[in-house]
């Protein structure tokens, strides 16, 4: 059984898979967005907030760009065989980065009460979680040897993660019901699609010191149907206050797909890399073929939002001319916040059962060559336990996350400009010990600030906000992220490679246009 971990990525950054906000005007309240939700980003933060939003049609555009700035230093010394001849043993690992730049997360929004008179609002979107989806980390490195020689080595993080590409999709259908002017629940179906493009390096045996022993898989994996949905409410019991609440919950990801294998992709000891798709020693009369994978991991199963809104209205008693008779504070109840506030403040809590993500698990199914100066010699299927035949479960160990988000809004010109500002807190996901550059998701803060300005025409409202997220560095120091092989030895024997400094910050630009009708 060939044991390859192959599963280094898979949606994005932040607080379990999720960093949190999505959406312009939610990212400038860094996320505070669970009570307020007046356009069509409540798709993703609570489809209930549908029901507060004036009779009419919305459509929405936004895009999240989303840059992370991630370094690591490997603990400890090179040690590479010096049959390999890299002339490096001793010398400090060097320091390796992400290269992948801003990767962006496009939103499209549709709420409208198809102009009927009724107390339903309906929604339509496609976009995909906050996320970033993007890793780029080197197969090799530059380092200066004993002999004052700039050369190329093995990249020190190969074993954790090399790149990834993932496009996940969250087609959305969603309605809510207005029960009342201050009362609306709302439910959305989310039948997302998956696909993950990613490279990573393992070793046919041995303990990674012999690097003719690595072996590097490409995949290229797809979970045609993963579905999930939310329900929310929205409940505002004083005009002063509202309140919000959504819960989503999604299915296990099963991706599976084609996968390229390379032996010995360094090429060290004059021995030539053996790639799957072009190795012809098949025995197909014996329905050998190349390999294929699978990938398979728990989504967290439930993430709750919670969302206290302190409004600051201009409907008081002293600006309508005397007390609010019943039929002008329906009326005035019923006007967009920009426009019936002066300002608000919102209060979120979020909680993710990230938990659920224990292990990462691969199956390979088909040959693997392996090479090795054996024309034939390749990784073969266990024909007599095919069930747990290639099959690697890599652990994670995550822990539950909570944040806590603080943000508003400050309207002036009549709600023509509005100032959108916010703070947050999340917990760590990652345990110390399992720490790793796959998914770097640490103890985070963040602050955030943005603009809308709307115009006279069709309702146009455009947005720009930025957020940063700090995380503090990390040394680990008894990581417990160790090198996967396939040949089964005790794991004391298998070398850990996690230890080392961790840095890492996020920033999120966000740009938006809301048209309405």
């Amino acid at each position: 059984m060939i044991v390859l971990w192959l599963a280094g990525a898979a949606p994005a950054r932040g607080g379990g898979f999720e960093f949190g906000t999505n959406g312009a005007v939610a990212n400038g309240r860094a996320g505070a967005f669970t009570a307020r939700g007046d356009d069509p980003t409540s798709l993703y933060y609570n489809p209930a907030t549908m029901g507060r939003m004036p009779p009419g049609t919305y459509l929405l555009f936004d895009c999240v760009l989303a840059h992370r700035d991630l370094s690591f230093r490997r603990e400890g010394e090179m040690d590479f065989a010096g049959a390999n001849g890299f002339r490096v043993d001793g010398l400090p690992y060097p320091e390796v980065h992400d290269a992948a730049g801003l990767f962006p997360g496009p939103f499209f929004g549709l709420v409208t009460d198809l102009g009927l008179d009724s107390d339903f609002e309906f929604g339509l979107g496609v976009f995909g979680p906050a996320a970033i989806g993007r890793f780029d980390f080197p197969t090799q490195t530059w380092v200066v040897n004993h002999d004052g020689e700039r050369i190329p080595i093995p990249a020190p993080q190969r074993y954790d993660g090399l790149n990834a590409d993932i496009l996940l999709i969250w087609p959305t259908l969603a309605v809510a019901w207005r029960i009342t002017d201050d009362l609306s629940i709302g439910g959305s179906f989310q039948p997302g699609i998956l696909n993950i493009k990613f490279q990573q390096m393992s070793v046919a045996f041995g303990d990674g010191v012999d690097v003719v022993a690595d072996l590097r898989a490409n995949l290229d994996v797809w979970d045609w149907f993963v579905p999930g949905g939310m329900l929310g409410v929205w409940y505002r019991p004083w005009r002063y206050l509202e309140l919000g609440l959504s819960a989503r919950a999604q299915d296990r990801i099963q991706a599976e797909g084609e996968m390229v294998t390379i032996s010995n992709p360094y090429g060290v000891r004059d021995q030539v890399p053996i790639a799957s798709d072009a190795w012809t020693d098949y025995n197909t009369e014996a329905g050998e073929r190349p390999p294929t994978g699978r990938v398979s991991f728990n989504w967290p199963w439930i993430q709750l939002r919670t969302g206290v809104r302190f409004v600051w209205p201009r409907d008081t008693a002293a600006a309508a001319g005397g007390a609010l008779d019943p039929d002008l504070a329906a009326r005035l109840a019923r006007l967009p916040p920009h426009v019936r506030e002066w300002f608000d403040i919102e209060l979120d809590v979020t909680y993710e059962m990230n938990s659920a993500v224990e292990n990462f698990e691969i199956k390979v199914d088909g040959v693997v060559p392996m090479g090795y100066g054996l024309p034939n010699l390749a990784v073969r299927p266990d024909f007599e336990h095919p069930e747990s035949a290639g099959i690697l479960n890599s652990p994670h160990h995550w822990q539950d996350t909570v944040a806590v988000r603080l943000g508003g809004d400050v309207n002036l010109l009549d709600g023509d400009l509005s100032l959108h500002w916010g703070a947050s807190w999340e917990s760590a996901t990652v345990p110390l010990e399992w720490t790793r550059v796959d998914f770097a998701y640490f103890e985070t803060w963040a602050v955030a600030a943005g603009v809308t300005v709307r115009l006279p025409w069709w309702g146009l409202q455009l947005t720009a906000s930025h957020q940063h997220m700090f995380m503090a560095d990390r040394d680990v120091t008894a990581g417990r992220t160790r090198i996967l092989t396939s040949i089964e030895r005790p794991e004391e024997l298998i070398p850990v490679v996690n230890n080392g400094h961790y840095e890492e910050s996020i920033d999120i630009f966000a740009l938006g246009l809301v048209a309405s009708f």
